[in-house]
């Protein structure tokens, strides 16, 4: 709806350009004046401001909205903790006191899994049943990884890469069972870490990667040390620790 709003402000600005420009040069071209050709060009740039203006906030709404939900999921999970005394996903009690049928964890601290698939070890579900556990407990409105604003979808894992310990949040696209595809720019990358953490891709509680490129130009990292700021293509994939 919005995306509509700001194309119809862009169409009528163009279109009251072609009418101002057009008075101008048919009715009144004896009395064409540079001011009244100032005037016009105030009047256009005023409009074209605010459609990239509302282009801006309308990103940063979107990533504002990215990290309430990290936020949301973060207190979420404390919670289920303090009051069951296991992680979701992995708790090996939740089809007895959360709801029939829910798949049991094996209660050893990890929620195992890629977070996409429940197929692998016997364990291999918790990252998928991690949202189904939240629902049951009433802490999340839905039981499936949930979706962002701008696209791709959140997932939870154990050490998903070398260095990163514990549990971490994945913000990506899906690639197979995985969700380690390419999503978000470095500039977008680097708004939501230093809203959370760092900008450093990798240290701190915020990482980036260079995520699967799907045919997408650029890299999230030059010499996979330095986050490439000079793309604009979506070539990120962020970690977020829980």
């Amino acid at each position: 709806m919005i995306k509509r709003y700001i194309y119809r402000v862009l169409k009528m600005s163009t279109v009251s350009a072609v009418l101002i420009f057009r008075r101008f040069t048919t009715k009144r071209l004896k009395a064409f004046s540079l001011v009244e050709l100032a005037i016009a060009l105030v009047i256009i740039g005023l409009l074209i401001g605010g459609v990239l203006k509302g282009q801006e906030l309308l990103e940063s709404a979107r990533l504002k909205t990215i990290i309430t939900q990290l936020n949301q999921y973060r207190l979420a999970t404390n919670t289920f903790v303090d009051r069951y005394g296991a992680l979701p996903g992995d708790y090996d009690k939740a089809s007895s006191y959360l709801k029939a049928g829910l798949k049991d964890g094996n209660n050893n601290g990890i929620i195992e899994g890629f977070g996409l698939s429940s197929s692998g070890g016997a364990a291999s579900h918790e990252a998928l049943s991690f949202w189904e556990h939240l629902a049951a407990a009433e802490l999340l409105p839905n039981n499936t990884p949930p979706t962002t604003k701008l696209g791709g979808v959140v997932t939870i894992a154990h050490a998903p890469l070398d260095g990163m310990q514990g549990h971490w949040f994945i913000i990506g696209s899906a690639n197979g069972n995985k969700n380690d595809a390419s999503l978000l720019t470095p500039l977008q990358c680097l708004t939501i870490a230093k809203k959370l953490d760092t900008e450093d891709p990798f240290s701190g509680n915020v990482q980036m990667r260079n995520g699967v490129q799907k045919g997408k130009g650029g890299q999230c990292l030059k010499d996979n040390k330095i986050l490439n700021t000079a793309t604009k293509d979506p070539a990120c994939v962020l970690y977020v620790k829980l």
